[in-house]
């Protein structure tokens, strides 16, 4: 039987329109496929409108914006943990190992119909059927387990070139975004669906709402504990990005009319339940280099 759901005030508050749409945009803006892309120019003018704007994933600084946020959103909901009296959820705890069966009896991969075949789905989500089962592969799971291995080696965090913000924007690019992709279930019907149900792995907008994402970001907030012990320094995040609490629909931020942003939202790679959880082909390379230059 698999490990049991997040108390029920929990799910609400990560289920809030606010917070999805913060989760959504945190990610967004750190997209060079979304903030570049010529369609998305009124979106994204708009969002640095109301001081949305920050280093892109890959860039300096991104890898200590990413730990510092889901570190606090950590914070967040112990709080509200603290009072849920819940024994299966005391409190955020990463996994001590990432699963690495795919039939582990607590954190199983959800199953998916039709996984091997994508033709099987609607055309618009077959790319999305398709990075899931990547994720699952044999050698994505091989090549990913041997990176978190690394991350956590003493002998690499203590490199003079692994700093913090270098560790943060490794991790974010690699297992990070593998683990999100290969424990998400069945994308749902409706991307935007704002009810509990909707707490689909792969994508900001609702990945939080999942029992899986705590236990991921746990493992990787434990990280930071890890590099502080081999690096005998406390993790400092001063100089990370505070993303604004304002976080309107996108709807509310453009004076679109519906049915053009009806074409929009058919066209553009901003709708795209894949495009957030991403990164630059040469920041993922260079990220992976890094990491598999350790292993030589």
């Amino acid at each position: 039987m698999s490990y049991p759901d997040l108390p029920a005030n929990v799910k609400t508050m990560a289920a809030s329109t606010q917070m999805r749409w913060r989760h959504r945009y945190w990610h967004l803006v750190k997209n060079e496929g979304f903030v570049k892309n010529p369609a998305n120019i009124d979106i994204v003018q708009a969002l640095a409108d109301i001081g949305w704007t920050a280093a892109l994933t890959g860039e300096p600084g991104s890898g200590l914006d990413f730990l510092y946020m889901h570190r606090q959103m950590i914070h967040h909901v112990d709080m509200m943990l603290s009072n849920a009296n819940d024994p299966n959820w005391g409190k955020v705890e990463g996994w001590s190992n990432i699963p690495a069966m795919p039939d582990d009896p607590d954190w199983p991969e959800p199953q998916i119909p039709n996984i091997d075949n994508p033709t099987a789905w609607p055309e618009n989500i077959r790319d999305t059927i398709e990075a899931i089962a990547g994720a699952r592969s044999a050698e994505a799971l091989t090549t990913n387990m041997g990176y978190a291995t690394t991350l956590r080696d003493p002998a690499f965090l203590t490199r003079p070139d692994i700093t913090l913000d270098k560790y943060g924007e490794l991790i974010e690019i690699t297992v990070h975004n593998w683990m999100h992709m290969r424990f998400a279930a069945s994308p749902p019907a409706d991307f935007e669906d704002e009810s509990t149900a909707n707490d689909w792995l792969g994508a900001p907008f609702s990945s939080h709402v999942n029992k899986y994402f705590w236990k991921l970001h746990g493992w990787i907030d434990d990280c930071i504990g890890l590099w502080e012990i081999e690096n005998e320094k406390q993790a400092d995040f001063s100089s990370a990005w505070r993303a604004p609490e304002e976080a309107p629909p996108w709807d509310d931020l453009l004076p679109t009319p519906a049915a053009e942003m009806a074409i929009k939202k058919s066209k553009a790679p901003l709708f795209g339940p894949l495009q957030p959880f991403a990164a630059s082909p040469s920041a993922i390379k260079s990220a992976q280099q890094v990491i598999e230059s350790h292993k030589k």
